[in-house]
């Protein structure tokens, strides 16, 4: 049952984008800006924080592909992103002191390079016209407020629940 506490957590952060969004809102307020929730890439920081850099590398490629074929028309922009985040996330560990404060920084910052990322990409190909700061009014901005919110309600439990995986996964 151990080895699949990991697995287990990274799915329900995937599904709970999907699930967040279906039972999000739908008024005027939420027409004009765009909420991403971002809980699987918090998760893939966190794991490269507590878990290890390997591991959270490999989960970041493999729900990465998953990511884009089922949320993406472009294949390869989060398969790339996810593992390469996850690998600075835990390089950056190195120098910085690895308190639970510093890994909801370090997501915030991992969250708003994606988003930079994919609006840069989908720039570069012509898929969005969307002018930069319309982007950080309309998108950069709530995204990175939904993000807090959940970093303040849940990103304590996920730290413990990570370094309780690894307490166990040593143990054996």
């Amino acid at each position: 049952m151990k080895k699949w506490a990991l697995p287990f957590l990274a799915v329900v952060c995937f599904v709970s984008e999907s699930i967040f969004v279906d039972v999000w809102p739908k008024n005027h307020v939420y027409i004009d800006y765009f909420f991403v929730p971002r809980f699987f890439l918090i998760f893939i920081v966190f794991a490269a924080i507590y878990i290890g850099q390997t591991r959270a590398m490999v989960y970041g490629l493999i729900f990465g592909v998953l990511y884009d074929c089922t949320y993406t028309e472009l294949l390869g922009v989060y398969s790339f992103s996810f593992p390469f985040i996850a690998y600075i996330a835990a390089k950056a560990m190195k120098v910085l002191h690895q308190h639970w404060l510093i890994s909801c920084f370090l997501s915030l910052f991992s969250i708003a390079v994606l988003e930079l990322y994919v609006y840069g990409i989908q720039l570069l190909i012509g898929r969005t016209n969307m002018p930069f700061q319309m982007f950080c009014l309309q998108r950069l901005s709530p995204t990175l407020l939904l993000n807090v919110v959940f970093l303040v309600l849940l990103s304590y439990p996920l730290k413990q629940q990570l370094v309780k995986i690894k307490r166990l996964e040593q143990e054996d």
